[in-house]
C-alpha cells in the first residue's frame, strides 16, 4: 500500500511516521481527515479523542462517516474505518470531551487518561470546534516543550469560506472569548480536504526539518464566487496577500 508514498517521501521520512505517536483532538471534518492521511502514509500508532457522536450534519465533509454511523461515538467509527485500511495498526479512542466548565479555568479538571493521552503523544493535532477545548488543548502542550503540534480551524464568516493552519499555536487574545471558527462553524467538503493537506504537509516539513521555524502558520480565504480572496502564509517572516 505504500510504496508510491514511500517513493514521494524516502524511507527515512516514512519511518519516522511509522515511530511517532499522534494523537488526534477533535475528530470531525479535519481531525478524521488528518488521521486517514497519517494511516495512508504509513503511521502506526494514533490516539483518538471526541467525545461527540456522529450527527447528520457530519456526512457533508467527513469522509470517514457513512449514515449509519449517526448517533455512534465518532472515535469509535474513526477507529473502525482507520483499522479497516490498515488491520496492523495501534489505535486508542478515548471518548472524552476535552472541554468542561470546569477545564475552561482549571485543565487539571480534565480526566488523568486524557491528559496521558495528550501527553505521551509524540504528535497533537488539534482539530476541535470551539477555541475554549483549542485553549486547553494548547495549555496541555505547553506543558511539555518539546512537544510537536498543530492546530487547524475553518469556518465560514461574512459570505467567505476560510481555513487557518498553525504549528505549535496559541490562540490569540483577540479570538478567546469567540465560540469558534464561523456561525455555527460551517464548512464542506473541498475546504476541509484542503484544510487537513496543508496541515499535513505543515507536519511533514516540520518533521524532515525539526528545528525550522519556517511554515508555521497558514491562512487562506475565498470569496462568495469561491475565488481565493486572501492568502497568508508565514514563511521566514515573509507575509504575502
Amino acid at each position: 500500500m505504500l510504496t508510491r508514498t514511500e517513493a514521494a517521501l524516502g524511507k527515512d521520512l516514512m519511518a519516522r511516521l511509522a515511530s511517532l505517536r499522534f494523537c488526534i483532538v477533535g475528530c470531525g471534518g479535519t481531525g478524521a481527515t488528518f488521521a486517514e492521511m497519517l494511516v495512508r502514509s504509513g503511521a502506526k500508532n494514533i490516539a483518538l479523542i471526541d467525545g461527540e457522536r456522529v450527527d447528520s450534519s457530519n456526512l457533508n465533509r467527513v469522509f470517514s462517516f457513512v449514515s449509519e454511523d449517526v448517533e455512534r461515538n465518532k472515535v469509535e467509527v474513526l477507529e473502525k474505518r482507520l483499522k479497516a485500511t490498515a488491520p496492523e495498526i495501534n489505535v486508542r479512542s478515548l471518548a472524552h470531551h476535552l472541554l468542561s466548565e470546569e477545564s475552561i479555568v482549571n485543565e487539571n479538571s480534565l480526566p488523568q487518561e486524557v491528559r496521558d493521552c495528550v501527553y505521551d503523544s509524540s504528535v497533537v493535532f488539534i482539530g476541535t470546534d470551539n477555541n475554549e477545548s483549542r485553549i486547553v488543548c494548547e495549555k496541555l502542550c505547553g506543558d511539555k516543550p518539546d512537544k510537536m503540534y498543530l492546530s487547524c480551524g475553518i469556518g465560514v464568516e461574512n459570505g467567505k469560506s476560510f481555513f487557518e493552519c498553525s504549528w505549535k499555536p496559541e490562540t490569540p487574545e483577540e479570538k478567546k472569548d469567540a465560540e469558534g471558527y464561523g456561525p455555527e462553524n460551517a464548512s464542506y467538503m473541498s475546504i476541509v480536504t484542503e484544510a487537513a493537506s496543508a496541515a499535513f504537509s505543515m507536519l511533514l516539513h516540520h518533521l524532515k526539518i525539526p528545528d525550522s521555524d519556517r511554515f508555521i502558520q497558514y491562512y487562506k480565504e475565498y470569496d462568495a464566487n469561491f475565488t481565493v480572496s486572501k492568502i497568508e502564509l508565514d514563511h521566514e517572516n515573509l507575509q504575502m496577500q
